[in-house]
């Protein structure tokens, strides 16, 4: 509490921290500053639990991290483990030399030596393609580039894996309108019925009580 000025709940043996979107609102430095002594807490010997939006914060601090949609944990294992997992393989980004270039020879060839290969943007000099990581390897896909940028014109390329984003993404497709439909008969059901009249009385008599509402 001395080192971060923030307040933490701390459950005995062994100590368990809780924290609830730490970083929120937080400049750049100021929340690397709070994932450093996150990190340091766990190198006491404490476990950290933590709940939060940004998949960069969970890459930077979780050992094991967990994804919830609808209500539902989706999913719970290593960073690592989620992004072979669930995640769409390798990102492929290719720029292509010159101020109008054509790009259906490189496309052609991607086609052709990269099959299953899914084109997802396409700009004036630009491609990105997205390869399932079961249909080739990265040494052949650097060899592929390697050997044949010059002739390609390719002005520079990268390869990387699925990021966490990605995969938080795919699995937030994942709902339905068939699900939101499950989940409003379940809130429905169990949803207590409100009288407004008992409502008005809440609001205006001190002596009703709060749980008529």
């Amino acid at each position: 509490m001395r080192k971060l000025s923030t307040a933490i709940a701390l459950i005995g043996g062994p100590p368990v921290v809780f924290w609830m979107k730490p970083t929120t609102g937080m400049d750049p430095k100021a929340r690397r500053a709070l994932w450093n002594a996150i990190l340091n807490i766990v190198k006491e010997g404490r476990s950290v639990v933590l709940t939060s939006h940004s998949m960069e914060e969970c890459e930077a601090l979780c050992t094991r991290m967990a994804i919830m949609v609808n209500g539902r944990f989706r999913c719970l294992g290593s960073v690592q483990h989620l992004k072979n997992r669930f995640g769409d393989g390798y990102t492929i980004i290719l720029r292509v030399a010159g101020p109008d270039p054509d790009l259906r020879p490189v496309m052609e060839f991607i086609e052709r030596e990269l099959p299953g290969s899914n084109l997802k943007e396409k700009h004036r000099n630009m491609l990105q393609y997205q390869l399932p990581t079961s249909l080739t390897s990265l040494a052949r896909i650097f060899s592929l580039l390697s050997q044949n940028k010059d002739t390609l014109s390719i002005e520079d390329y990268s390869v990387s894996q699925t990021t966490l984003d990605q995969v938080f993404v795919n699995f937030a497709k994942d709902q339905s309108d068939e699900d939101h439909l499950k989940d409003g008969l379940l809130h429905k059901r169990d949803a207590v019925v409100v009288d407004i009249s008992q409502l008005n009385t809440f609001l205006k008599d001190n002596t009703t009580k709060e749980s008529c509402v």
